[in-house]
């Protein structure tokens, strides 16, 4: 999930900026070519698989099929996060520098070599290739975002390529929630694979990532003079000055002792993130909201939206849960921990979690270097026990 790169705008000032959209902060490079084929490669077939959403826009999508193979195939349909991305799961970021959220297309041929064809889509709203915004990014919200993914799964099931009955979901990020919410009661879903789930509520979810984890963050950092576990007044000024926000910080001052406590501070950080929700709640659902530019409507029905947590409550489909034990944005100990406790409760038939030590939200180290073949290399496998093969 989104959420390290707009703490600053909870900090900075009210934010009561939801009422006009604001300019688009990804500018558009060069054009980006996928190195490689599209046919043949290494025993499989990759074709396009594009798709008109239920409001007439196209999506670019791409099928990989195994090479020479008579006969309908199980397939696995791949769901991003939240963010923007193309069909291979790319992005150019907001410094125009490259950036693969997971290398899915090399995870697509390891499934198409096993004899399962596998599907991944375009973001809505955003360029393929090359994952940036476009105009149309303010219909991203998230009754859309299920409704494509619907789209999608219904064109599966009538290719005669393809068999229908045996269907795996696997999603990353928000994009297990969407997976859950389009294929949980459908008995064509065999299987979820979840990459760094989500079992809570955005609005939770956020909260965690913003107040608790990056509040403390900052704390540490603003704490410097002595290092006391508080932030004086010379501490609050110095951040103020750098244009962080502290307005009415004297109201959370309880022993009023004139300095701010790592508890105190975080209340303070939680009233500015009550209010950006308030905010969200109250803007129209196409207005990109600041700091994180998706559009209000995505929040405003994401925080109505039954959770991941609650629909597993009687869901019996197998489902692999990989995860990063370092992952800040959706953390082993709110997300697939709890969540695997829950289903071993009920007694689930088929459940399973994988940590990966060391490894962040899109299994990447602390370098930032990728290390998704771990993850990966469970998932074919896994994929061919509950769907068979061709």
């Amino acid at each position: 999930m989104k959420g390290r790169a707009f703490l600053l705008s909870l900090l900075l000032g009210t934010l009561t900026a939801c009422t006009t959209v604001p300019p688009l902060p990804i500018q558009r490079p060069a054009p980006f070519s996928i190195a490689g084929g599209t046919t043949g490669t290494g025993g499989t077939t990759e074709v396009s698989y594009s798709f008109k959403t239920h409001d007439g826009q196209l999506m670019a999508a791409r099928l990989t099929l195994p090479a020479s193979v008579s006969g309908r195939v199980p397939v696995a349909i791949f769901i991003g996060g939240s963010g923007t991305w193309d069909s291979n799961y790319f992005q150019w970021t907001s410094e125009n520098k490259p950036n693969f959220v997971l290398p899915i297309r090399g995870l697509a041929r390891q499934a198409a070599q096993a004899g399962i064809a596998f599907i991944r889509y375009q973001k809505r709203g955003t360029s393929d290739p090359g994952g940036q915004p476009t105009e149309q990014w303010k219909t991203a919200q998230l009754d859309n975002l299920l409704a494509d993914t619907r789209t999608l799964l219904a064109k599966v099931k009538a290719d005669p390529r393809l068999d229908g009955s045996r269907i795996a979901l696997i999603g990353h990020s928000e994009g297990t929630m969407l997976s859950t919410w389009v294929g949980g009661t459908d008995p064509d879903v065999k299987g979820f694979v979840m990459l760094g789930l989500v079992r809570r509520n955005l609005k939770d979810v956020y909260r965690s990532q913003l107040v608790t984890h990056n509040g403390g963050v900052f704390f540490a950092k603003a704490d410097i003079q002595p290092t006391d576990g508080f932030l004086d007044t010379a501490e609050i000024e110095k951040a103020k000055a750098k244009g962080m926000r502290f307005d009415k910080w004297q109201s959370f001052d309880q022993d009023h002792d004139s300095r701010l406590s790592k508890a105190e501070y975080l209340a303070l950080l939680g009233s500015y993130y009550d209010e950006w929700v308030r905010n969200i709640e109250q803007a129209k659902p196409e207005v990109l909201v600041p700091g994180n530019w998706s559009p209000a409507g995505w929040f405003q029905q994401h925080y109505r939206h039954p959770t991941v947590g609650e629909a597993w409550q009687s869901i019996q489909t197998p489902v692999l849960v990989l995860q990063g034990k370092w992952d800040i944005n959706t953390p082993v100990t709110t997300e697939s921990e709890p969540f695997e406790a829950m289903l071993t409760a009920r007694h689930h038939p088929d459940h399973r979690l994988v940590e990966f030590e060391g490894l962040d939200h899109t299994f990447r180290d602390a370098s930032g270097v990728s290390h998704a073949d771990k993850p990966f290399e469970l998932i074919v496998p896994w994929l061919r026990q509950h769907l068979g093969g061709c």
